[in-house]
């Protein structure tokens, strides 16, 4: 889970990360909104914005409030490759891979053994899925792993 802080607390309305139709956390104190945040309560659409500086400037739900924090992006990561999944098993085969960071040999996975996690290059060479990912890329410079989005 996303970590929120005083800095991502918002009380600007003219803020670039207001952004109406976007998601937040909403409270009537910074504190507040960081907890909430932090907990994943509380999280609305902004449905509008009061730059009159009469009200709270933050609408949502034909209420306004003086603190929001913008819900980040799901964290983007990259796990291992599980050879016992076959749509895991069918982006490998054949795929094209490099050693990061080294000279630019690429190889040929030819061959997987699911039982025991090992995917075959085209050298005769074994590597295990988790070492394919903190090692190898795609070709194409990709991490060589299933991407996985981590909701908060």
């Amino acid at each position: 889970m996303a970590e929120y802080t005083y800095k991502d607390v918002i009380i600007d309305p003219e803020d670039p990360r207001v952004e109406i139709g976007a998601e937040y956390y909403f409270a009537l104190g910074a504190q507040a909104c960081i907890e909430y945040a932090n907990s994943g309560r509380r999280k609305k659409t902004l449905d509008g914005v009061d730059k009159s500086g009469e009200y709270n400037p933050f609408i949502t739900d034909e209420k306004d409030y003086p603190f929001i924090i913008r819900k980040k992006e799901p964290e983007k990561r990259y796990v291992p490759f599980d050879l016992n999944n076959e749509e895991d098993r069918t982006r490998l085969r054949g795929a094209w891979v490099r050693i990061k960071d080294s000279l630019p040999i690429e190889q040929e996975i030819t061959g997987l053994y699911a039982s025991v996690s090992l995917v075959f290059l085209n050298n005769d060479m074994s590597v295990h899925v988790k070492n394919l990912l903190e090692e190898y890329e795609f070709v194409d410079g990709t991490p060589c792993g299933k991407l996985v989005e981590v909701d908060e």
